[in-house]
């Protein structure tokens, strides 16, 4: 089956098991239970080693993992109907903006902690401004040019030409047995290659040691074709765990649906396949290669995705920086100021992520914000 997560990233399980939850603990626990399995849950979690010796009040708890602040591979993630049969009374505190203690079954865990410990945010939100202020271009024709936010001390990749071709012959046996999926997804394939969305590559074009391969699969529920780069190579380090995410940059849900309603005359809007209106630097899109071909009987060819990927983890911040940098660098071209300055303004408060919303008074002030 399929599973989304965060951001829409999707994912096949690779079956069913049943397990039993114990606890070093309370020998009385017992709880049977099926879990889905995947090829891992999330990265590793802490990011970075923490120190604990900070927090007196914690020490003396039987914790369920005693090592948590080490950073560690996340095993299981059970969900609510487990989670009512190991919660106890009693929590532990250690005031405002401090990690606090629950109590369970298997013993006292963290809540909050990562939140809390993890690297300041400002310091992530400063690096991924600095990064798309120092390397963002625009093409002649206008088009924003971003490179891929890495990590300043990203993890080596493995191989993952290995695991992509895997996954791309179970994509193939899928489409063999539904026709209607596989045109779908060959006129999609067409159109990204049409558009100049992506390229084939000539086999000496590919460098196999510095590159990255991109699973794809359909979602099916509002057709598209999804790239998981949160797929791990070799050695269990994906391209997303090479990036930095970036910060919100859109204002929140319910300010944005307020403004909407607040006046009599509606403007709606959206960018037509937002993410592929902003190219990746060229030098950056061997992190950004594919499988593909229409027909078993033709060769697997390579691909290389030349536009911002949906699938990435700092796709949609370079998506909205880039429009937000549009509305910025275009606030130039409007000679009345006044109407430059709303525009701008709209643009910066109105739109989450691909879609604008906002009101004004009269059909002649909805007439000038929309040209």
């Amino acid at each position: 089956m399929t599973i989304e997560g965060v951001g829409q990233n999707s994912t096949y399980t690779r079956g069913v098991t049943t397990l039993n939850l114990h606890s070093r603990i309370d020998e009385g626990v017992d709880i049977s239970f099926n879990a889905y399995i995947l090829n891992s849950i999330t990265s590793s979690t802490p990011a970075i080693p923490v120190n604990t010796a900070a927090y007196e009040y914690l020490s003396g708890l039987q914790l369920a993992v005693p090592t948590f602040g080490l950073p560690g591979c996340i095993d299981l993630l059970i969900g609510a109907d487990i989670w009512s049969t190991i919660l106890q009374d009693g929590v532990v505190s250690g005031g405002c903006d401090k990690p606090c203690a629950l109590r369970t079954r298997p013993g006292w865990i963290l809540r909050k902690f990562w939140d809390a410990e993890e690297p300041p945010e400002g310091s992530y939100v400063e690096d991924c401004e600095q990064i798309f202020m120092d390397t963002f271009s625009r093409n002649p024709d206008g088009r924003y040019v971003v490179q891929i936010l890495f990590r300043f001390n990203a993890p080596a990749l493995g191989n993952s030409h290995r695991g992509a071709l895997r996954q791309f012959f179970h994509l193939e046996r899928k489409l063999a047995g539904d026709a209607d999926l596989r045109n779908r997804y060959i006129q999609f394939m067409r159109e990204y290659e049409q558009l100049g969305h992506m390229q084939h590559l000539r086999e000496t074009e590919v460098n196999y040691g510095q590159c990255y391969y991109i699973p794809h699969h359909a979602v099916t529920a509002k057709f598209r074709v999804v790239f998981n780069a949160s797929a791990k190579s070799s050695n269990d380090i994906s391209l997303n765990d090479t990036q930095l995410v970036g910060p919100q940059l859109q204002d929140n849900l319910v300010h944005i649906l307020h403004r909407f309603r607040r006046f009599q005359v509606a403007i709606k809007a959206d960018v037509e396949k937002m993410f592929r209106q902003v190219e990746v630097d060229k030098r950056h899109r061997k992190w950004q290669q594919i499988l593909w071909r229409e027909s078993t009987s033709e060769p697997i060819r390579t691909y290389q995705l030349n536009t911002v990927t949906y699938g990435m983890a700092c796709g949609p911040y370079n998506a909205i920086r880039a429009l937000r940098q549009c509305a910025s660098d275009n606030f130039s071209v409007i000679h009345n100021v006044n109407r430059a300055a709303e525009a701008k303004e709209s643009i910066l408060s109105n739109f989450y992520v691909d879609d604008y919303l906002d009101s004004v008074d009269t059909t002649t002030e909805a007439i000038e914000r929309a040209r």
